[in-house]
């Protein structure tokens, strides 16, 4: 892995992600309360401003789980690239599509967004939906739960807004499970690649024209990412991709991203988070619309 990265990134940023693998990575929460700063506050825990997102919050101390605002989901744990991926789907929409959603962090996320959507959140996986709906519970009449594979979506409507965070090698948050480095194989990489491909596939069929996905993972790796991307477009004409870097800018003009260099959070049209250089996990993010 260190050589993919010294060569895809350079041997110094290779450096600074093994560096920040070895570390133990800051708690970041998201506030889904305007009450919640105070009250968690008022519970003994100490917070701090998030690096890249106004409305984060870094935990300095105390355990956030154990408070009643935790508890009543009132306050979340969620990093702060993971919550960056949320917010490139926007505001003001109608229907939205999560196609990969558990655990459910970035379903909650655009759903506060979007406090006037239906939206559906697909899992495969009949265990993980059951968690989901947990998770989910306060929010459970605007935000459907299908168990489905996201391959084969059994939905007839199409979307506004579609979010496709696919299933894979996780490689941008080896600090939060080192156990991956010590599964993952060189080739596991074709396998998840073409999986990431047929959910895109699948998930396009369902998007409106004048509409955008967010495709994203939290790899480092360009099997699962650029090469993805370039290779879904070639099948479609209806498609294009934008430059992320729009959204970025509409984002800090918005005030919901506060980095004074939202281009240093690109790598050409592409979203691209790098543990040790940005302060957060590794995500990768495209955004496709529909002509």
């Amino acid at each position: 892995m260190v050589k993919r990265w010294a060569e895809q990134y350079s041997l110094k940023v290779a450096e600074k992600i093994c560096e920040h693998n070895q570390s133990v990575p800051q708690t970041t929460l998201r506030l889904r309360s305007p009450k919640a700063e105070a009250e968690l506050e008022a519970q003994g825990i100490s917070l701090a401003p998030g690096k890249m997102l106004a409305p984060a919050r870094r935990l300095v101390s105390g355990d956030v789980t154990k408070t009643e605002s935790f508890r009543t989901g009132r306050v979340v744990i969620q990093d702060e690239a993971s919550q960056l991926i949320a917010s490139l789907i926007g505001s003001g929409h109608e229907q939205i599509l999560d196609c990969c959603a558990a655990p459910g962090g970035k379903t909650l996320a655009v759903a506060d967004q979007n406090p006037g959507a239906a939206i559906t959140a697909v899992e495969i996986h009949p265990h993980r939906a059951r968690l989901m709906r947990t998770l989910l519970r306060t929010d459970a009449q605007r935000i459907r739960i299908v168990t489905a594979d996201a391959r084969h979506l059994p939905l007839k409507r199409t979307f506004d807004r579609i979010l496709v965070d696919a299933p894979c090698s996780g490689t941008g948050t080896l600090a939060r499970n080192p156990e991956i480095k010590w599964r993952l194989e060189p080739e596991d990489l074709p396998e998840l690649h073409e999986r990431q491909l047929a959910i895109l596939r699948s998930a396009a069929e369902r998007l409106k024209p004048g509409g955008s996905l967010i495709y994203s993972t939290c790899s480092l790796e360009k099997e699962e990412n650029e090469d993805v991307v370039e290779r879904f477009l070639k099948d479609d004409p209806r498609l294009r991709q934008r430059d992320c870097r729009e959204e970025l800018a509409h984002l800090k003009a918005t005030g919901v991203l506060n980095r004074p260099d939202p281009v240093s959070l690109t790598r050409g049209p592409n979203l691209r988070t790098i543990p040790g250089i940005h302060p957060c996990d590794g995500f990768f993010a495209a955004i496709i619309e529909c002509r």
